[in-house]
């Protein structure tokens, strides 16, 4: 007879594990389903993958959560912080695109499973969730076909050390607004463990390439502004466009409540990049929520700023460029035809501005550039080499024996604004003069190589224009822009 109750025991207990592990569904479609090949992809994206440097302790990200081909390269910009972290529980908050109904899914006891192995459920957590009421409820229903989860555990099972517990919580579309006030008491909860908050959300959908980047842009700046409860109620207006809207405004008012006052764009990227087209676009961003004794320099921009300008490029799209950049000279010298190979990603066929200066030995043998960003990156960077090499009139035509004594540098332009004197600040700026028909520009690196201090690189702008040197005391017009200057390593 105990033999007999011990073996409906261990039956029991076999359909009760059975039941409790949520197999994967977007394996196959949204990832590889073979082990092998979705290892190789990740770290594939994490090694292209190259965020800033922090201060502060990073207390959640956020993430999109399309299929890899179209957003992964942004995700690993995220996950790679994480790399090598310990952490005892990711509390994972994200959208419903299927289920519609009011509150906070959580999914409760047993594990998820992907191509990687399972990940337990913190399940003493998530009872401590399940007793606050305030619209959190169990619903393993609502997660078994949504998929903007569980495209984030692979990548956790990637970069964090073994061991951690997961604890997802999808959020239905009515009434989201109603979950905020529980952030004080989560935080609470949470205030003795060792979690991440992880928020998984795609930006806008469906535009033109340009209107998403607009829109993403406006997205982007609520977002790091960490004003939960106004990000909520503009993207209720249509103002902000994000399907995990509420889990943003969720995710930060948690994250606030847990000490974070700054956040950082990491990446923004779109579907464009995985070869999805530039007429219906999705955009993405990956987000990095800090804890830190410097909140200012994050989360602050200011009006006439775009977050998307935070974004720095590759070293792979770096070394791309000074590559294109010499071999464009380098065919012009030799009377060879050469076109540009296709870049290595889409960003570089995005209209931006770029000069590139030619030094000799350290002295100035060329520098030419386009400001406004008319054509694509890397087609700019094309013809400006040649135009540095070959058409600046201050100097003569590059010959052939000096090719190998010349150092390239490229920068790369964000879009000029109007400015004034006052705003001109050395180091970060270049200015743009317009004054009686005549027009001087200069790039941020000049003052610094040559000592100058704001007064004198205004001047300077001036006679570059050919006008007198004070002309922007005189109701000159002034655009400031940024650059990222980079040059080859010999």
């Amino acid at each position: 007879m105990m033999r007999a109750f011990k073996l409906i025991l261990l039956i029991f207990l076999g359909f009760r594990l059975m039941a409790s592990i949520r197999h994967p569904y977007a394996a196959g479609a949204f990832y590889p389903s073979n082990p092998a090949e979705l290892k190789l992809m990740i770290g594939n994206l994490l090694q292209q993958a190259s965020p800033p440097k922090l201060d502060g302790r990073i207390l959640g990200i956020q993430v999109p959560h399309a299929g890899y081909i179209f957003s992964g390269r942004t995700a690993a910009y995220a996950f790679k912080l994480l790399k090598g972290r310990k952490v005892d529980t990711v509390i994972m908050i994200g959208p419903s695109h299927f289920y519609p109904f009011s509150g906070a899914a959580v999914y409760w006891e047993g594990y998820w499973e992907t191509p990687l192995g399972r990940v337990k459920i913190d399940e003493e957590l998530a009872r401590e969730f399940l007793k606050l009421k305030s619209g959190f409820f169990k619903g393993e229903r609502f997660h078994k076909k949504e998929h903007s989860l569980e495209v984030e555990l692979p990548f956790l099972q990637t970069v964090l050390q073994p061991g951690f517990k997961i604890l997802p919580i999808v959020i239905g579309p009515y009434e989201p607004q109603k979950l905020l006030p529980a952030s004080k008491k989560i935080a609470k909860i949470l205030s003795k463990k060792n979690v991440l908050i992880l928020i998984s959300s795609d930006l806008s959908h469906y535009h033109t390439l340009e209107e998403c980047k607009k829109r993403d842009e406006r997205t982007i700046r609520e977002m790091l502004s960490l004003r939960p409860g106004q990000f909520l109620w503009m993207a209720s207006k249509g103002m902000v466009e994000a399907c995990g809207a509420s889990a943003i405004a969720l995710g930060e008012s948690i994250l606030i409540e847990m000490g974070a006052n700054k956040a950082v764009l990491l990446r923004w990227g779109n579907s464009s990049e995985g070869g999805a087209g530039t007429k219906r676009v999705v955009g993405y961003s990956a987000v990095a929520f800090l804890k830190t004794e410097k909140p200012d320099g994050g989360n602050k921009i200011k009006n006439n700023q775009s977050p998307l300008e935070n974004e720095k490029l590759t070293a792979e799209e770096k070394k791309y460029l000074l590559v294109l950049a010499r071999k464009s000279i380098e065919t012009e010298l030799n009377g060879e035809n050469f076109t540009p190979p296709t870049p290595p990603t889409e960003r570089l066929k995005q209209p931006r501005g770029a000069f590139v200066t030619l030094k000799k030995k350290g002295k100035l043998r060329g520098c030419i550039g386009y400001i406004i960003p008319v054509k694509p990156l890397y087609i700019t960077v094309y013809e400006v080499a040649r135009a540095a090499a070959f058409r600046d009139p201050r100097f003569p035509p590059l010959r052939k024996e000096e090719l190998k004594d010349i150092e390239i540098e490229i920068s790369v332009l964000t879009k000029p604004r109007r400015t004034f004197p006052a705003r001109i600040k050395v180091g970060r700026d270049g200015i743009i003069v317009s004054y009686m028909g005549r027009q001087g520009v200069l790039l941020p690196q000049v003052p610094v190589e040559l000592g100058w201090d704001r007064i004198e690189f205004l001047n300077a702008v001036c006679l570059k224009a050919g006008v007198e040197p004070d002309c922007w005391r005189k109701g000159a017009k002034l655009y400031s822009f940024q650059a990222e200057v980079f040059m080859e390593v010999k």
